[in-house]
């Protein structure tokens, strides 16, 4: 009888991407704890070519590794997971991004606390490691329009969470079914399908005494001027920082985003503005990057 049946009715669910050594040490932060030897644990691998899955099945044979079409992003990946995880007979999953690494003891107790609190979603509260001495606690809920974390001995009721860490109920995904992959293929996957089981009658909640560590990139500043490169034409600008899956600046997404979290009206007066101040972004740089002199190069006649 395989190691599989003596475990947890929990999966934890990873997408990852052409991060190997990341997904390894995610991996192996879990063994440590006891994690992996407790739960069930499922990689999305959504087509890496540094030989992510290879590792992962030669080093941790107990992990189910699910192929991707490359096109999966970070909701279609946690889609295909949760859908896995469910006919597998889940009774919990737990959203990991590889990046994120849960302290001992922080996810049996994220457990421990759905279990007493029936259909209730729960975040740990997320630390970003600054150096190895030295951490500082991040958002990662909001309540409203404000964005809030929870401190040691505090459990607060949020109405959206990031998918950092995030312990779901299945019962959750048996009324609501999966993330959206469509309106949120990447960016707001998370917050959003969150945002969409409290309003049909789940609770969310953060816990200040379960923690994380995070060691990826936390609220990254998004940096309109790193699309802007010599050689790019206009469309080929506008379609990678408005069209593109993998950007912030997404109009569709932003769209969805701003109706479905603030309703058609007011959420379609944010996206306006949104929408204005990124054109009028977009306009000037492209405008000053069409004026900015030649170079010269070597051999070119003046």
């Amino acid at each position: 009888m395989s190691q599989a049946h003596f475990k947890e009715p929990v999966y934890i669910l990873i997408p990852v991407y052409n991060r190997k050594e990341t997904t390894l040490a995610c991996l192996d932060n879990l063994k440590k704890s006891g994690d992996l030897q407790r739960y069930h644990v499922v990689i999305v691998d959504d087509g890496s070519t540094d030989g992510t899955a290879e590792a992962v099945n030669a080093l941790y044979p107990d992990v189910a590794v699910l192929p991707g079409n490359g096109d999966l992003w970070w909701t279609g990946a946690m889609a295909k997971a949760m859908h896995y995880a469910s006919q597998q007979g889940a009774k919990y999953f737990i959203w990991l991004n590889d990046d994120c690494f849960p302290e001992p003891d922080a996810l049996s107790q994220l457990i421990a606390f759905m279990q007493a609190h029936p259909d209730t979603i729960v975040g740990p509260s997320c630390y970003v490691r600054m150096s190895s001495s030295l951490s500082i606690s991040t958002h990662n809920a909001f309540k409203g329009r404000k964005g809030c974390a929870a401190r040691p001995g505090e459990v607060i009721y949020v109405d959206g969470l990031s998918g950092w860490c995030v312990g779901i109920p299945a019962s959750v995904f048996r009324k609501i079914g999966p993330p959206d992959t469509y309106k949120f293929p990447h960016y707001s996957g998370d917050d959003t399908y969150i945002l969409r089981a409290t309003r049909a009658g789940f609770k969310a909640c953060v816990v200040g005494d379960l923690k994380v560590n995070l060691f990826g990139p936390v609220h990254p500043k998004l940096d309109f001027h790193s699309y802007f490169r010599p050689g790019l034409t206009p469309v080929a600008t506008f379609k990678a920082l408005f069209w593109s899956k993998k950007s912030p600046y997404r109009l569709p997404t932003a769209f969805f985003y701003q109706t479905e979290r603030y309703g058609p009206l007011l959420g379609l007066s944010f996206f306006t503005l949104k929408l204005i101040l990124w054109l009028g972004k977009w306009a000037k740089l492209q405008l000053m990057l069409g004026l900015r002199p030649k170079t010269i190069e070597v051999g070119d006649s003046l």
